[in-house]
Formats: structure tokens, C-alpha cells, sequence
């Protein structure tokens, strides 16, 4: 613009231009989230969020040349990972509705801060829903991983601008250790067979995102509605000595077909002494569907494991 002489004319389009090229680095540990004006807690990873368009085709002329042009603005979904103790009072109540009730959209932005916490970039976001809450897996063996939550935060825009000033919350914010190994499954009436489950595979809730048509001719860009929520398998590993209740149950409502076999179960993640719930998942209507020892060799000295699948019909996180 300046080499134009324009400055004025095109001041409107410096400061997401200067972000995007601002060669100031940032801390990946001070990245953070923001929703409706409010600091919502330090992210791990970022991920997409980028504006795009789908090349289409005109209808070959008489010249034969392959004539394009942009098609309709569309919008990267925006993949964060946020440490379980992170997750502050806003995005639990985000969560909870997603997870409970209708779909609620929000805007806010990924803010990337300096060692001093001084904002250098922001990618905004505006009418965004959670198409999916994926929860770390919960693993015996694993050692001392931290605890992840995984969102997928599918916007009807995005935007990147310039810093705002002072990242807010700073290096005062206070987080739980939750770590991976530290937890608790348990299945109503088999909690005895539930004591030795040695790992728990993430579970996921997904929303399908439906296109609608296009709104704004000045944009030319699609609309995102929400479509049903699905949850992923529940899967869990335990010793084979230890999981003939399970088989019981497999055998009582897939084999032989007896209605009303479905139970309610709840993960929980302790704190070190594994005494104290610092988080917790409740799984309703669960319902068997396999049961498969662990193929082992004949040479192979190991303790043979059994994975359970369950189908999960209602879910809700207490952070």
C-alpha cells in the first residue's frame, strides 16, 4: 500500500497482512484459546483454520482453453489439543452442551503469544460449532503421558489478524496434572472383571456438518449446519483370566439375543495416590458387541488379553 501510495484506501487489509508475514516468534506454549472475549485456557498443538477455494472448471470455448476461476470460500476446521486439567469453566460448558443438549456456536480466537506473553497473531473465528470431543486414552503402561483433549472447532469464517496486547491469564494460570495411566474403568455389575483393565482406547464424539447453500454474494460462501452427534466404540483391554463376566454379558445379549443387556460405565481419571477423581466421563447405554482374546504364539510367555467393544448411546464429561 505504500508503494502504491494507497495507504489509506487499503489500511483495512495491513493488519492480517502483516500477521501473516510477522517473522516474530512465538512460544507453542503460549498459544492459547479465546471464546466470546474470554481467555479459555493454554493449547498444546493448533491445527488448520485456513481460508481456501475449490478450482472450477468453465465450459471449454471455442479457443480450447481450460478457462477457471475460484469457486465458493471455504473454511479449514481448526484441530486443538488442550490438556484435561486445562480445560477451564467456558469450554466445560461448551463441551456440555455440545455433548447434552443442541449445538452452540461460538466465536473467539487462537491467540500466538511471545515468552512475555504479548500477543504477536490472532486466527479469529466466528459461528463455530464442535464437530468432535475426542478423549486421551487412558493406559496402564503408557508411564506419566499427559492427559490430552482433542477438539475439532468447524467455523463459518475465519480470519487472521494482528496482536491485541497482553495475552490475558499470563504465566498465572493454574492447571491439574492429569496423566494417561492414572485412571478407573468401570461397567455397572461387572466392577469386580473392570478392577484389572489394564487400557482404555480414546473415545470420540463426532458431529457431521452438513453444507447448505450458499450465503452472501459478495463472499460466495457455505453455510455449516449441524447434523446428529455419533459416538465411537468404547474399547477396552484386559487379562483374559479376568473377563469372563464380559463374556457372560457378550453371550447373554449378542449370541443368544436377550433384549435389555445395556449398562451404564464410567471412566474416571485419578490423581497420584489414585484415590482422588479429577475427571470423569459417564458412558450411558452401553451395549456389547465383540469379544476377542489377543491372538499369542505358542512360544510366546505372556498374559493372554481379551478387547471388549461397546456402543455408547449418551456421554458426559465432568472436568
Amino acid at each position: 500500500a505504500m508503494l502504491l501510495g494507497l495507504p489509506t484506501l487499503l489500511s483495512s487489509l495491513a493488519s492480517p497482512a502483516e500477521a501473516a508475514i510477522k517473522n516474530t516468534s512465538f512460544l507453542r506454549n503460549n498459544t492459547a484459546l479465546e471464546l466470546d472475549g474470554q481467555f479459555a485456557g493454554f493449547l498444546t498443538t493448533v491445527d488448520g483454520g485456513g481460508v481456501f477455494a475449490d478450482v472450477i472448471s468453465e465450459t471449454i470455448a471455442q479457443d480450447m482453453i481450460q478457462r477457471k476461476r475460484p469457486g465458493p470460500v471455504r473454511f479449514e476446521d481448526i484441530v486443538i489439543e488442550i490438556p484435561l486439567g486445562s480445560v477451564d469453566k467456558l469450554l466445560a460448558g461448551w463441551i456440555s452442551e455440545t455433548l447434552g443438549k443442541s449445538p452452540v456456536q461460538k466465536n473467539g480466537a487462537i491467540i500466538y503469544a511471545d515468552a512475555n506473553f504479548n500477543e504477536i497473531k490472532r486466527l479469529e473465528f466466528s459461528g463455530a460449532l464442535l464437530s468432535e470431543i475426542s478423549l486421551p486414552e487412558a493406559d496402564a503402561a503408557v508411564g506419566k503421558n499427559q492427559a490430552l483433549l482433542t477438539l475439532r472447532l468447524t467455523p463459518q469464517s475465519t480470519r487472521l489478524t494482528g496482536g491485541k496486547g497482553k495475552l490475558p491469564g499470563g504465566a498465572n494460570t493454574k492447571t491439574k496434572q492429569i496423566i494417561t495411566s492414572n485412571f478407573r474403568f468401570n461397567v455397572q455389575g461387572l466392577e469386580k472383571a473392570c478392577a484389572r483393565i489394564t487400557s482404555v482406547d480414546p473415545i470420540s464424539a463426532k458431529r457431521a456438518m452438513l453444507a447448505q447453500n450458499q450465503v452472501g454474494d459478495a463472499f460466495r460462501q457455505v453455510a455449516k449446519a449441524p447434523g446428529p452427534l455419533e459416538y465411537s466404540l468404547v474399547r477396552i483391554t484386559l487379562p483374559e483370566s479376568e473377563a469372563g463376566a464380559f463374556y457372560a454379558w457378550f453371550d447373554e445379549t449378542v449370541i443368544k439375543g436377550k433384549p435389555n443387556g445395556e449398562r451404564a460405565g464410567l471412566l474416571e481419571w485419578l490423581d497420584p495416590t489414585l484415590k482422588n477423581v479429577m475427571a470423569s466421563v459417564q458412558l450411558g447405554g452401553l451395549g456389547i458387541v465383540r469379544y476377542e482374546p489377543d491372538p499369542s504364539k505358542s512360544n510366546e510367555q505372556k498374559i493372554g488379553l481379551v478387547e471388549v467393544d461397546m456402543y455408547c448411546e449418551t456421554l458426559n464429561l465432568t472436568l
